[in-house]
């Protein structure tokens, strides 16, 4: 059977559990990874300190061995070579205060202060990154930091600062303030890495700072750089309809402010020259909107042209080289900004201010700024100073690129937190607000709920202001293009080029690390208007609300120049805003209502309207283009002619077509017909699709020319009147001569035909055709020829004929077919050329089947058959068949092929079907498909095609597969969740962005691929979740949310693997500790990048409050058992209890309920054998308090000490502090004195009131006046004024005071009596108190002074009864050496004094006159009556003060006692082990007893102060006595700073032994239990075993055979008995608290070696008196007689059991 738990717990060593500060510095480094967070964190002090001018210096070994020698700095040092061995950064501010030194030594100790931005308190330990002791001078004070003995604990050193010398060259403060200067002598030097970069840092942190106008930075007390900053004025800004109130209406915007700010820099060459110029990287570009596309299909639906591909931006040309410039050389600089502050009103609810205030330390501000830097892209101007030459030197005017970012390089504005963060905003400009930070201050923290949705609020204020900005930027611009005109092109320009960079501000950009942050802005941004389409846009005609504003449209453009559309310039620059305008769908494309809008404006030129018509021809052929469409143009279209003629083309109905019509171009026209010149580039086989108008006949126009007004009219023009004009009426009938059309009068072979039946002989594809034949033979040319072609003879054949003889078959080829065509191209009509489009007379190419002479022949259409390449040949599309001749695609007869419908290349879904095919065939067609993407293919769209598998990939499993666009990925990471990779070949950059192939699935994806099934291989997962981290960027936080509670974590348990949520699981500490909630909960480590991707699911690293709390209550047994000790188990309470205000009702209701607190109860224990620092052998009961687990309703709060004493072994008491006891409160615990009903029995009072009892009332209302006049008294409703009025309190005397206690535990009843000397109570409703005393009872003034602050105060504590008792039983002069004020009372007695001499001094002029009238009378019985009353009067303290530090023959010394006591060894003379002091004058008894109580000295009532009738009685000395021993207790702490606790208001010390001014620091080493005697060490040793390791049999030896032995004459418990070792000093004892510490140092030097020789005698009696002496100071603290009295007394009633001690 194992040995019980009790025996193990005495039996086990406690170690003291210390924090690696070094480790705890370098991980809170860690997380600093930016750039300048040293002087990140310094100017931010300063900026809270209120400093005004800030210096940044460094310092190489040279220039400090110069200043060090009395001379200065000659010259700048060789940054690349040079090496930087100090930082010095000074500011002007207010100097440190009492609590910013302390604040300076605490790590996690946030500011409070909700205006200052600091809320980790870590920011300071950021100097560690490059020291190891950085010295702080502010004011008249300093303090340095070192690691003792270079190990892991860090100290602070202080000190005062001398006076400066009146010649000190410290440069003035702009405040007047000392300068606070902050001191790093660098751990390694180092060359000063990239100092132009931290100049633009500089100049940067100093816009936002508030109080900060001026930096300086020096190297080698050469000034590089001076920057300051002048705030040209503030104006109150407002715009209209713009929502004021954040989405979540947690923050509102009361008002807006724009400063205008100045920053003037002056830069030293030597600066410019150890920066670089780093390759601006080209602007990404929206794809060229200015080119329309072919394809318009998406006409009707919103615009009339897509994207194209941008040209290639030209290469930079090489820079040239640098000048070579004088390092000393200054240029100043400046730039003009304007910074938007935002004044915001913030209303949380409470809950969420308390949750806030949790995770930042500081409540949430009321209100609070937020601001936005905004430059209008001047560049900066240089201005030379007097000594140097004006020309900038170059990088030098870069200086301002950390302030305002090039809105064309990959630099990015940042947010700031007080000071910039590696955060970006995505537009042009700064944000500074009070965003919650992560610890390191890098960042916005949007992972914590509540500090996310806070930080969510403030960006939608960047948001607003960034909308607000803009607004009123080009509200600005809108009224300055008002006041210009077209002639004004160049003022124009310039506002177009500040409009532009207005748009280039605000586009946002991805920002990092954090993309939510330009996600939040953004949205914002259009969120707070209640109207975004009037937000204003940069047009060519001006500024325009967006919504009147067109995206380009060249084509459109050419006819319509007036049209409002985005400018080129913007579309190229701004291309991010122009796609998120219209992805917004606030920009569009144009419209068809534009084009009747701009139609309607205004009349349009020949030229414009040739434009137009050809553009509108070409949207005619879109699906849905019809009638009312059309009659909704031509309404609107007007054209001037050049003749200033007005043809409106509502009225047209008729044009010309010259190919088809004898009516010449240039003779007159119908108003109904549209000139000629306009319709010329037309395709006439459509227009009268297009347009409704029909071609002009021949009779139309011949009834046009003879009828009025062309003829036989008033006005009627006589050159063009057929019936007047000769000239014009022969090129009338010219033009009806060629009108023979339908007249069968030509000879034919055939016989006679109609002339459009008959052919002329040349060219004819068949012989058989009816051609002229004259009888003659006539020649058929000249004049004959043009007579039969004007009547209508054919040159060509008729088509039908043809195509019906084609089919019939024929010797010809497709190359005479095509020829044919060719050469008849221009006399085929529209419906001829339609019929051969659909005509299958084309042969098809078909290999020869082996045996056959000749393949079959078949003919397909011409849109069915592709030109015969081998790129077609090698896709396997079908080709025309062109025969033996070679094929050429830019021949008449390809082109007319082309024409007719003959393909080029195959359409994309033929092609993807391909593709999708086998191989090789497939693998032909996706490289067909790549190489002409940018041709063919402009607007390929692979998810169009998503049911089409044509991509070639490689499944997990190694498969070659065919995978659908949206199955597979680039990335070979993503394989390891199943999903396929592409192909090399495809997978490259160029390839895969064709195909738009994406490199890795979507997060909802993965998430998807993650959950079925879950992964139980853990190897796996690690990896898998590695390959997840990558992600997080891209992720949605819905597709996160998923996996926030889905069971996905494998972790390994006895049973196997099993699955578990992120919230269930913890991750393992990462500097390997060994969490102590292990076998509670569950921790996984999956590597770095693993765990940051759970972390971001939710896992969290380590348990948090609530958590404990639910282990807690569910098994507090367990957990017990697990801390391994009561204390921590306390540590746990502690943390609850500390987070008492973070749990819900629910978990509050279950602890209430729960037995989980730990509450100790008194227990007897046996006496056991004696062990090494074993327990002592008494034979006495011994009680030893035990923890056990109980309901907070069952525990009891000890606020009274005696009434546990009492009833200490039926009480559980909660642990004694004050958090603990809160919590407990909270909880259901009840004070102890609420559980105890105490009555008190006065027996026998007396009836008169005694002078004793006078002279006690008038003592305790003196002592009252020094005890309710401090100032923690002022929670009384008494006053002393109200108590010394008639009545108000009174002594009362009665033989015997009896107090009962009674303590109800259920239905037991557990009862208590005891004597007492005094209690009081109230009368007169409250307003008196009645001090009631004993006559028979010891006084105690301790009686008395607990049972008046019970009705004093109204929440009494236990010191407040323990200085009462002090006062009452101190003297004056002692009270006022301690600093009570006392001089009201002594000047009040003296005045009594003084009155008392005067009266009697009047009493014995009266009795002299008596005894000269009157006969001689006896003289009364006391002579001395009158000088009995004044001494009677005289207040005990004097009489106690002079007998207490006299040296009357009264007083014996311990010694005479002693040598009284009848033992041999116990003579005068035989005390060797005696030490100084040890025989101090003690007083008697009974003159002491007034230091004692107050009543003792005045109840004699003698003729003396220094007598009293009754002696104290030996028993009430006892008591005493054993009050002294039961004072004593174990020391429960671990270390031991101050020594002096308990030695309070020392004023006179007499024995440096146990003197308060020495101090012991020192901490426990070894812990053998409650039976033994622990063991403390100096703090300073390291290694507790190694110190030890010589001095443990020393130990031993003062245990075993000195301190144990007197331990059990004094029947005190081993606990109270402590050893202590330290280095040197005059400490042999001391008593702490009622502990008692022994040197054993003293020990080993006075008595270790005639101990060993088995001499005891010397050390018993040294130590025996020791002990006395130090258990006498559990009585009184001071070394005074009343300690000398204590000390006697003790001895005295231990004496002869220790004289047995010696005998034995």
């Amino acid at each position: 059977m194992p040995p019980p738990r009790a025996d193990l717990w005495s039996s086990g060593v406690d170690e003291t559990v210390e924090v690696n500060q070094r480790a705890l510095i370098d991980k809170i480094l860690a997380r600093y990874s930016g750039e300048h967070t040293i002087f990140r964190e310094l100017l931010q002090n300063a900026d809270d300190a209120r400093a005004e001018h800030v210096q940044v210096k460094f310092y190489t070994q040279a220039c400090l061995d110069a200043l060090e020698g009395g001379g200065g700095p000659s010259r700048l040092p060789n940054a690349k070579k040079d090496q930087i061995v100090r930082y010095v950064v000074s500011n002007d501010g207010i100097p440190f205060r009492a609590q910013d030194w302390q604040r300076l030594k605490k790590i996690a100790e946030g500011n409070p202060d909700e205006e200052k931005i600091g809320a980790f308190g870590v920011g300071f330990y950021s100097l560690w990154s490059v020291c190891d002791d950085p010295f702080v001078e502010s004011g008249d004070k300093w303090m340095g930091f070192y690691w003792k003995d270079g190990k892991d604990q860090l100290l602070a050193r202080s000190g005062d600062l001398p006076p400066d010398p009146s010649t000190s060259k410290v440069e003035p403060s702009s405040t007047g303030h000392p300068w606070t200067t902050f001191i790093m002598t660098l751990r390694e030097p180092t060359l000063l890495e990239g100092p132009l970069d931290l100049a633009r840092f500089l100049i940067t942190s100093l816009t936002f700072m508030r109080t900060v106008k001026k930096i300086d930075m020096l190297v080698d007390d050469i000034k590089v750089l001076e920057v300051a900053k002048d705030v040209k004025g503030k104006d109150r800004v407002i715009k209209r309809g713009l929502k004021t109130s954040s989405a979540g209406g947690m923050m509102t915007i009361t008002g807006v402010d724009a400063t205008g700010m100045v920053i003037k820099a002056k830069v030293r060459q030597w600066l410019a020259a150890t920066g670089f110029t780093p390759p601006i990287a080209a602007p990404i570009a929206l794809p060229s909107l200015s080119k329309p596309t072919k394809a318009l299909s998406n006409f009707l639906s919103s615009s009339f042209f897509s994207r194209s591909s941008p040209a290639p931006a030209p290469a930079p040309p090489p820079a040239p080289p640098e000048p070579v410039h004088d390092p000393m050389e200054t240029t100043t600089l400046h730039r003009e900004i304007q910074i938007y502050q935002a004044e915001i009103k913030v209303s949380v609810t409470t809950s969420f201010g308390r949750e806030l205030e949790r995770a930042t330390k500081k409540p949430p501000p009321k209100t609070m700024p937020a601001s936005l830097v905004f430059s209008r892209g001047e560049s900066e101007q240089p201005t030379p100073d007097d000594a140097g030459p004006s020309a900038p030197a170059k990088d030098v005017g870069r200086v301002f690129e950390g302030l305002c970012p090039s809105l064309d390089s990959d630099q990015s504005a940042k947010v700031f937190i007080g000071q910039a963060t590696s955060q970006t905003t995505g537009i042009g400009g700064h944000l500074a607000a009070r965003f919650i930070p992560t610890v390191e201050r890098e960042s916005i923290d949007l992972v914590d709920r509540h500090v996310s949705l806070w930080n969510k609020e403030l960006l939608w204020i960047g948001g607003y202001l960034s909308r607000l900005v803009y607004e009123l930027e080009f509200q600005d611009l809108q009224l300055l293009w008002s006041t210009t005109s077209v002639s004004d092109e160049e003022t124009r320009q310039q506002l177009i080029t500040r409009g532009l960079h207005t748009l280039r501000f605000f586009s946002f950009r991805p920002t990092t690390p954090s993309a939510m942050v330009g996600q939040g802005m953004e949205s914002a941004f259009f969120d707070c208007s209640t109207d975004n389409k009037s937000l204003p846009m940069l047009s060519t005609a001006g500024v325009l609300p967006v919504k009147e504003v067109r995206l380009p449209n060249a084509e459109i453009q050419a006819f319509l120049p007036d049209l409002p559309v985005i400018t080129p310039r913007a579309v190229e620059a701004a291309s991010r805003t122009v796609a998120r305008l219209r992805d917004q769908m606030l920009l569009r494309d144009v419209i068809l209502e534009d084009v009747v809008k701009q139609l309607s404006a205004r009349p349009l030129t020949e030229e414009e309207m040739t434009l137009c018509l050809k553009w509108w021809q070409k949207v005619a052929g879109v699906d849905g283009y019809n009638a009312p469409m059309r009659a909704r143009l031509l309404d609107a279209a007007v054209m001037v002619q050049e003749s200033g003629k007005v043809v409106p083309l509502s009225i047209v109905q008729t044009f010309i077509k010259p190919q088809s019509s004898s009516i010449p171009t240039d003779m007159p026209l119908p108003q109904h017909t549209i000139p000629y010149t306009v319709t010329k580039d037309l395709k006439g086989s459509s227009i009268y699709d297009v347009f409704g108008w029909t071609e002009l006949s021949l009779v139309q126009y011949i009834t046009f020319l003879i009828t009025p007004p062309m003829s036989e009219a008033p006005g009627a023009n006589p050159e063009t009147d057929i019936r007047a004009s000769p000239a014009f009426a022969e090129r009338v009938l010219a033009l009806m001569g060629r009108a023979w059309q339908s007249i069968t009068c030509i000879p034919t072979k055939a016989g006679f035909k109609r002339p459009s039946e008959a052919y002329f002989e040349k060219n004819l594809l068949f012989d058989d055709l009816p051609t002229l034949a004259f009888p003659k033979n006539t020649a058929i040319r000249g004049g004959m020829e043009k007579m039969l072609l004007g009547i209508g003879v054919r040159k060509t054949v008729d088509l039908q004929l043809v195509f019906s003889r084609l089919v019939g078959g024929g010797s010809w080829t497709c190359q005479d077919l095509m020829k044919y065509l060719v050469s008849v191209k221009d006399t085929l009509t529209s419906e001829e050329l339609a019929r051969l489009r659909q005509t299958a007379a084309f042969p098809l190419e078909v290999e020869t089947v082996e045996g056959q002479d000749k393949a079959p022949i078949a003919r397909r259409k011409p849109h069915q058959l592709y030109e015969p390449t081998e790129a077609m040949r090698n896709l396997g599309m079908p080709l025309l068949d062109w025969g033996d001749g070679k094929w050429r695609s830019n021949s008449d007869e390809a082109k007319m092929l082309f024409s007719l419908g003959l393909r080029k290349y195959p359409p994309i879904d033929e092609l993807l079907g391909v593709a999708a095919g086998r191989p090789p065939t497939s693998e032909r067609a996706l490289v067909y498909l790549l190489a002409n993407l940018n041709v063919h293919y402009i607007n390929f769209d692979p998810s169009a095609f998503a049911g089409v598998a044509f991509l070639p990939a490689t499944t997990p499993t190694g498969a070659r597969v065919l995978a659908k666009p949206g199955e597979v990925f680039s990335n070979k990471a993503c394989a390891i969740l199943g999903f396929a990779i592409a192909e090399p070949f495809i997978a490259t950059p160029e390839n895969s962005a064709k195909l738009r192939i994406a490199t890795d699935p979507p997060m909802e994806k993965l998430v998807n691929a993650l959950l079925s099934p879950p992964i139980t291989d853990i190897v796996k997962a690690r990896a898998v979740f590695e390959y997840l981290s990558t992600r997080i960027g891209n992720s949605v936080q819905s597709s996160i949310e998923r996996l926030q509670s889905a069971s996905f974590i494998p972790v390994k348990s006895e049973k196997g693997v099993y699955l578990a949520k992120p919230f269930e699981v913890y991750f393992v500490p990462k500097d390997g500790s060994e969490s102590p909630y292990k076998s509670s909960f569950t921790f996984v480590d999956f590597g770095e990048r693993g765990n940051l991707f759970l972390r971001y699911c939710g896992v969290r690293s380590e348990p948090s409050v609530k958590d404990v709390a639910r282990l807690l209550l569910r098994d507090p047994q367990h957990m017990l058992e697990q801390a391994g000790s009561p204390d921590k188990y306390l540590d746990q309470l502690r943390l609850l209890a500390a987070n008492w205000t973070n749990f819900d009702f629910g978990i509050r209701s279950a602890m209430k309920s729960a037995a989980f607190v730990l509450a100790s109860q008194r227990v007897p224990v046996k006496s056991q054998s004696k062990k090494m620092f074993g327990s002592w052998g008494g034979s006495e009961e011994e009680y030893s308090r035990e923890w056990v687990l109980a309901k907070a309703s069952d525990v009891a709060l000890n606020d009274n000490i005696t009434m546990m004493q009492y009833f200490g072994k039926q009480i559980l008491a909660a642990p004694e502090e004050q958090l603990l006891e809160t919590f407990y409160e909270h909880l259901g615990a009840k004070s102890l004195s609420s559980l105890v009903k105490t009555e008190y029995i006065p027996h026998h009072p007396v009836q008169n009131t005694s002078d004793q009892a006078k002279q006690l009332c008038r003592h305790v209302l003196e002592r009252l006046t020094i005890f309710l006049a401090e100032a923690r008294r002022k929670h009384s409703d008494y006053s002393v004024e109200q108590l010394s009025k008639d009545g108000n309190f009174q002594v009362a005397e009665v033989r015997e005071l009896e107090a009962r206690y009674t303590y109800r535990q259920g239905k037991r009843e557990y009862n208590h009596r005891e004597m007492l000397y005094a209690t009081a109570w109230t009368h007169a409703r409250g307003k008196g108190i009645i001090l009631t005393v004993s006559l028979t009872a010891q006084p105690d003034d301790y009686d008395i002074a607990s049972a008046l602050c019970s009705i004093l105060l109204k929440s009494p504590k236990a010191d407040d009864a323990l200085l009462l008792y002090s006062i009452l039983s101190t003297p004056l002069m002692a009270l006022k050496k301690r600093g009570f004020n006392v001089d009201r009372i002594l000047n009040q007695q003296r005045e009594e004094k003084l009155r008392l001499k005067a009266e009697s001094a009047r009493d014995r002029e009266k009795a002299a006159a008596v005894a000269a009238a009157e006969a001689p009378r006896p003289p009364p019985p006391n002579a001395n009556g009158d000088d009995l009353s004044i001494k009677s009067s005289e207040s005990r303290d004097t009489a106690v003060d002079k007998e207490s530090f006299s040296n009357s023959s009264k007083t014996r010394s311990l010694l005479n006692k002693l040598k009284r006591s009848g033992s041999k060894d116990l003579q005068a003379g035989n005390i060797p082990g005696a030490f100084p002091g040890m025989s101090g004058i003690l007083p008697s008894p009974s003159g002491l007893s007034g230091a004692m109580n107050g009543a003792t000295a005045v109840h004699g009532g003698g003729t003396s102060t220094q007598t009293t009738k009754r002696p104290t009685d030996l028993q009430s000395i006892r008591n005493t006595v054993e009050k002294a021993i039961n004072a004593s207790r174990p020391e429960m702490g671990t270390q031991i700073r101050d020594s002096r606790q308990a030695v309070r208001d020392v004023s006179e010390s007499q024995e440096e032994y146990c003197d308060a001014s020495a101090q012991a620091d020192i901490v426990l080493a070894i812990d053998p239990g409650r039976h033994g005697l622990k063991i403390w060490v100096p703090r300073d040793i390291p290694d507790h075993g190694q110190f030890l390791q010589d001095k443990l049999a020393i130990c031993q030896r003062f245990c075993a055979d000195i301190l144990l032995p007197i331990i059990n004459v004094y029947n005190l418990a081993p606990g109270v008995m402590n050893i202590f070792w330290d280095h040197e000093g005059p400490l042999i004892a001391f008593n702490r608290a009622g502990s008692i510490f022994c040197n054993a140092r003293y020990f080993s030097a006075w008595h270790d070696g005639p101990v060993q020789n088995g001499v005891k005698g010397d050390a018993f009696i040294s130590w025996y008196f020791s002990i006395a002496h130090e258990l006498a100071h559990n009585l009184e603290s001071a070394h005074n007689a009343s300690h000398e009295f204590y000390f006697s007394s003790i001895a005295e009633e231990y004496l002869v059991r220790f004289a047995e001690l010696l005998r034995s």
